[in-house]
């Protein structure tokens, strides 16, 4: 029934007191400055480790994009070289 997997969503959305425990989104890695210089491969396989659901967009350093805030979005900002150019950051 729908009120069952109500109650059982919201007693998983309750933090435990004390900090970060367990494993959700929220202790998930938001930004990799280890990888400024690395390769597009390189920088793409340490990102989808720490979190297989992002989404990749690799850009051009410089361009300008939507200040529109996604947990999942990672964007690559790239010299001519192809290298990371800028710490990527999950949003």
């Amino acid at each position: 029934s729908k009120e069952a997997s109500i109650t059982r969503i919201s007693s998983v959305d309750k933090k435990p007191e004390g900090g970060n425990t367990g494993t959700g989104y929220h202790n998930q890695k938001t930004e990799w400055p280890e990888l400024v210089g690395k390769s597009v491969d390189e920088a793409k396989k340490v990102i989808l480790q720490d979190k297989p659901e992002a989404w990749i967009v690799v850009l051009p350093v410089g361009t300008i994009v939507t200040m529109e805030y996604r947990i999942y979005r990672v964007h690559l900002f790239v010299d001519r070289l192809d290298t990371i150019a800028q710490v990527p950051r999950a949003g």
